[in-house]
């Protein structure tokens, strides 16, 4: 007999559907609804496991199931998949949430806070401009470079030959000179549009107590801090910060087996790739500049681990250190203090 009834919810733009199964193990019932009336069964229901797989919008009715007292399950849809039977519908999707839910040691995740979420989408956004912005220069060198233009690296490089060749009366066909001057305007005002997304996205992370406090630590601005916050949040998912690390995915894989334990290298295929990619440049940073005399602990500790391992496992090591420091001081509300060197 369990202890409460679970919701296993397959999420849609209009039609959701919505597995019940009671406290006596039973399917109570498995239909589709509208989105006003999946609000009306959260309201309506006494507080029970909310299981939903991992998809856009699932924080929101996360966020929304919690108001009403729900434990709330978010699952990896590679998780769900083991537990499909049949063939793939919205009712069979649905039971198989439902039943991973059910699942004893089966890792979940808790909604983001809108704080989170709104850090998170700020640095989903800035990657797009930021991408759209190298994707219309290489457009722009390339339409220039089929007419015998060629133009130097970096945006200096590209904004001189761009300026010339709309100054100039024969570079191009006049047909183009247009295209060429709408592509440019384009590029430039997508440029000023990531700058003050930047500057919105910092202004917001300095206003955070949190972040400021994860600043403190060596390679972490307001990029890895913005990023950790919305990746950790309050720590409570995470039962240490091993955990934490492992789910970023800095932590070395294990192949283990007859009491006989294998380590190999991080996995760079999981985890969250721009936070871990963030942490590595932060870290190696903060080693390139390691003082010749250690001052703290940690520099001494930095110092022999690139004497023995080399600085990239060191970036690595400092990140993964990074990350339990990170989930230490977010889950107990900490401040973070170096250790002296006279400390060890």
């Amino acid at each position: 007999m369990l202890k409460s009834t679970i919701f296993g919810i397959d999420l849609a733009k209009t039609v959701i559907q919505v597995c019940q199964i009671s406290k006596h193990g039973e399917l109570v019932k498995n239909k589709a609804v509208s989105r006003q009336k999946l609000k009306e069964v959260l309201a309506k229901a006494q507080p029970s496991i909310v299981a939903i797989e991992g998809c856009g919008s699932s924080h929101y009715w996360g966020r929304y199931a919690e108001n009403f007292g729900h434990e709330v399950r978010i699952i990896s849809p590679k998780k769900v998949k083991g537990f499909l039977q049949g063939h793939k519908t919205d009712a069979n999707d649905a039971l198989a949430i439902a039943n991973a839910a059910l699942q004893i040691g089966l890792k979940s995740s808790k909604p983001k806070s809108e704080e989170q979420q709104t850090l998170q989408t700020l640095e989903t956004s800035r990657v797009y401009l930021s991408r759209s912005i190298t994707s219309l220069s290489n457009h722009l060198r390339a339409v220039l470079y089929e007419y015998g233009i060629v133009s130097a690296r970096g945006v200096k490089g590209l904004t001189k030959v761009v300026q010339d060749t709309l100054n100039t009366a024969d570079s191009i066909p006049e047909c183009l000179r247009s295209t060429v001057n709408q592509l440019w305007v384009t590029y430039l005002h997508l440029k000023q549009e990531l700058a003050q997304l930047i500057k919105t996205k910092n202004e917001l992370i300095r206003q955070l107590q949190p972040c400021n406090k994860l600043m403190d630590l060596e390679g972490v601005a307001e990029v890895c801090a913005g990023m950790l916050y919305s990746s950790i949040g309050d720590g409570k998912q995470f039962k240490n910060g091993r955990e934490a690390s492992a789910f970023i995915g800095l932590t070395p894989k294990q192949h283990s087996s007859g009491g006989k334990v294998f380590m190999t290298g991080i996995d760079r295929a999981g985890g969250i790739k721009e936070l871990r990619s963030a942490l590595y440049q932060g870290a190696l940073s903060y080693i390139c500049r390691l003082p010749d005399e250690p001052k703290t602990a940690k520099q001494a500790w930095l110092i022999k681990l690139v004497q023995r391992a080399g600085i990239k496992r060191t970036c690595i090591a400092l990140a993964n250190k990074t990350v339990r420091t990170a989930w230490a001081m977010l889950r107990y509300e900490n401040k973070y203090e170096q250790q002296p060197l006279l400390a060890m």
